[in-house]
C-alpha cells in the first residue's frame, strides 16, 4: 500500500498496531474504547482498513496483515523520530509528540531517514519506547 494515511487514520492504524500486540486481534469494541468513539466509528475505520489491506477478518475478530503491521512499524518509526528530534530542540515532550502526530504522515520517509542519521539513530524515543527498524 503505497498511498499516504491521514493523520486520524495513523492514529486508529497505531492505536490498532497496539491493540494487536497486546491482545493479538482487534474488535471494534477495543478500538472505540481506546480512541474513545462509538462502536460504528471504529468499524467504519477497521472496514476500511480491511479493503486497504491492512486489516483481515478471521472468524468475528480482526488481525493486522503483513502490509498492515509493516505500515503501523513505519508511521511509529516516524512518530517517535519526529518526537525525538523536536524534543532534542528543546520542545517539551508533550508537544513534540504532539507535533509529531500532525506531521508523521506528511514527511517523506527519506527526511526521516536523515532526521535519524542526524540525531546519531536513535534506539528510543524521549518516552524511552523503542525506535523500530523497517523494511527497506
Amino acid at each position: 500500500m503505497r498511498e499516504r494515511l491521514t493523520e486520524t487514520e495513523a492514529r486508529y492504524l497505531l492505536t490498532m498496531y497496539k491493540v494487536y500486540a497486546e491482545c493479538g486481534c482487534i474488535t471494534p469494541k477495543q478500538i472505540a474504547e481506546r480512541m474513545n468513539v462509538k462502536r460504528p466509528t471504529a468499524y467504519e475505520y477497521i472496514m476500511k482498513f480491511v479493503e486497504k489491506g491492512l486489516l483481515c477478518k478471521i472468524s468475528k475478530k480482526y488481525a493486522l496483515t503483513e502490509i498492515g503491521i509493516k505500515k503501523a512499524r513505519k508511521i511509529l518509526r516516524k512518530h517517535r523520530i519526529l518526537e525525538s528530534m523536536f524534543y532534542e530542540t528543546g520542545v517539551s515532550l508533550d508537544k513534540a509528540c504532539e507535533c509529531a502526530h500532525r506531521i508523521q504522515t506528511s514527511v517523506d520517509d527519506d527526511i526521516v531517514e536523515h532526521i535519524a542519521r542526524y540525531l546519531g539513530s536513535p534506539k528510543k524515543c524521549p518516552h524511552g519506547e523503542p525506535i523500530p527498524e523497517v523494511d527497506r
